[in-house]
């Protein structure tokens, strides 16, 4: 009697996925928590000539830390946390750590009306978990490396859970999103355990699996909740609401059923909610709430972005050109710093538009692919469509299509190139921010011509992923799945 076929194994229970995931934990609780004693940065520097090369700090680093030491340099990045470090002291315990420990205003100073912020109140939800285990800066450097890793796994899964579209994963699938994964992380390097962008896809794939579950039970109530969820991303950062965006492109491009109705649903149940926490918000903050809008909505062209590396490569067209720090960032500063900050917002809409043109253009016929990947697939689109023509470009902005991508990599193996193009991109970032940023302020020829690397790779990512966008919202995109 032939005994009947076993269940396969669950990815998780496979070696290869296994493996890459204990990786993953390897690397944010291990070389991502190394860094140089406070104070050491500083003390290196004032042993070194003013603007010492790259090769003098190696140098320096292996006569005072040994080899083991160039290791550190590569993976300490955490500057950024002392800033996280003073929003969540002022926001759990009301002490600001840049003020007397004696004042008698410590203990119960209040976030935006006392202390101005520059992140949404959703940021500091993100940003006080790691404070509640310590209050000392060192402590919570530790922790907000761990919680990074806690965050970057969790939008990871997410992602893997959604590609998966309510059914096992293939262990393949797992497995090839995994490796990729961490490549990533490594090639990135120590700047995705140092930034609570890691935010950014795990609200993008909270608010994807809100329009799932909406999808599934098919109310329109539920997809009002989903537009609610969209809009809770947006007091995290401003960009996870770009997945209302790719909701209602997905909702055509798969030919979902009363379409116009849940379309009109998730719009409401968005709008609402941003209407009723930005006023509940003014009410408690006041004015500095606001403000923390207001500062981004004024910065300038920054080092990093597109615009800037164009116009630095091309010396800025005769026109003089000045690198300013600003808003805690490097910016450009040329006479067409205003008409960029102009056209920022025109090209980003141009290329939306672009975007529904090619969904519309989907081939006719062909059985779409689950919504739950169409989804992954749109916000990935608009996330980068947004990166590139934004003024302002952080290093870390590509944590936040390092979990989608891998997601969709995993489902659907046609995106290598763009997978692979990713990578090359990181390890770019990498090589400009930190170890070649002081060359890029001076505008030095190869540093600006990395950079314009880095963003050519990313364009091409972008002109890639349009050319073909209509097939891969197709199962003939990938037959297995």
């Amino acid at each position: 009697m032939t005994a009947p076929p076993s269940a396969p194994r669950l990815w998780w229970r496979q070696p290869g996925p296994l493996l890459a995931l204990v990786l993953h934990g390897v690397v944010f609780l291990g070389l991502f928590q190394l860094r140089f004693p406070e104070g050491e940065w500083a003390r290196m520097e004032r042993q070194l000539p003013a603007a010492a090369s790259t090769s003098q700090w190696f140098r320096m680093i292996v006569e005072t830390h040994g080899y083991g030491g160039l290791v550190t340099y590569f993976f300490d990045t955490h500057d950024e946390i002392r800033l996280y470090h003073r929003y969540a002291q002022v926001a759990l315990r009301g002490i600001d750590p840049r003020r007397p420990a004696a004042a008698p205003e410590q203990g119960s100073l209040r976030p935006y009306r006392d202390i101005p912020i520059e992140y949404q109140p959703g940021a500091l939800l993100v940003l006080v978990p790691p404070a509640i285990f310590a209050r000392e800066l060192r402590d919570y450097q530790t922790w907000f490396t761990a919680w990074c890793g806690v965050l970057y796994l969790g939008a990871l899964l997410l992602g893997l859970d959604l590609i998966a579209g309510g059914g096992p994963l293939r262990a393949a699938s797992a497995n090839r999103a995994l490796w990729w994964s961490l490549a990533f992380l490594l090639c990135f390097g120590g700047v995705a355990a140092a930034r609570f962008d890691h935010a950014v896809p795990v609200a993008c794939l909270v608010a994807c699996w809100a329009l799932r579950r909406a999808d599934r039970t098919g109310s329109t109530a539920w997809f009002a909740v989903a537009g609610a969820v969209i809009a809770l991303g947006v007091f995290v950062k401003i960009v996870p609401g770009l997945v209302l965006g790719a909701g209602l492109l997905g909702l055509w491009a798969t030919r979902a059923p009363a379409a116009g109705r849940r379309a009109l649903a998730v719009g409401a149940g968005t709008a609402l909610t941003l209407l009723v926490l930005h006023g509940a918000f003014y009410f408690w903050w006041g004015d500095g709430y606001l403000r923390s809008y207001a500062y981004h909505v004024d910065r300038g062209v920054q080092l990093e972005s597109t615009y800037a590396g164009v116009i630095a490569a091309a010396g800025g067209s005769g026109a003089p050109l000045a690198v300013i720090e600003a808003a805690g960032a490097y910016d450009l500063r040329t006479p067409l710093t205003g008409a960029v900050k102009a056209l920022a917002p025109v090209l980003f809409l141009a290329l939306v538009g672009l975007v529904a043109a090619r969904v519309a253009v989907r081939r006719r016929g062909a059985a779409p692919v689950p919504r739950d990947l169409a989804l992954v697939l749109l916000t990935t689109v608009l996330l980068l469509a947004f990166i590139l023509t934004n003024k302002v470009f952080s290093p870390q902005y590509l944590l936040w299509l390092g979990p989608l991508i891998a997601a969709g990599y995993g489902g659907v193996p046609a995106l290598r190139p763009v997978a692979i193009a990713l990578l090359l991109a990181a390890a770019l970032s990498q090589v400009i921010f930190p170890h070649l940023y002081d060359r890029l302020t001076g505008l030095e020829a190869l540093a600006v011509a990395l950079l314009n690397l880095r963003n050519a790779l990313l364009a091409a990512m972008l002109g890639w992923l349009l050319w073909r966008l209509p097939a891969l919202l197709t199962r003939e995109a990938d037959p297995e799945h």
